[in-house]
């Protein structure tokens, strides 16, 4: 059985809203819990079946984005960002916010 990430889990190490929706179900556009970051395993390998790393909380996606681009958690790589309204953002377009961010 292959091991796929789960961009909804609910195991954090940051800490974060405490009552979200673990899910992160309902329709697009409104707040239906926390941003969720996820890391890639040591392996970057979608398939591989080392242990992915539990996902990182926080009440905003600006704040996901300022996390993601100044820290790296045991020397780990951005996979991708799941916000409140269920979007899923890949490392780049992360970055580009940060860039927007900084440019301000």
């Amino acid at each position: 059985m292959e091991k796929r990430p789960d961009p909804t889990s609910i195991d954090h190490a940051v800490a974060g809203r405490s009552g979200a929706d673990p899910a992160g179900s309902g329709s697009a556009g409104t707040n239906h819990g926390p941003a969720r970051l996820q890391y890639w395993p040591a392996s970057h390998d979608v398939h591989a079946p080392d242990h992915w790393p539990d996902s990182y909380e926080f009440e905003t996606v600006e704040d996901a984005v300022a996390f993601a681009m100044t820290q790296s958690p045991a020397g780990r790589d951005v996979a991708w960002l799941r916000t409140p309204e269920g979007e899923i953002l890949k490392a780049g377009q992360i970055r580009r916010l940060w860039e927007l961010r900084q440019a301000h």
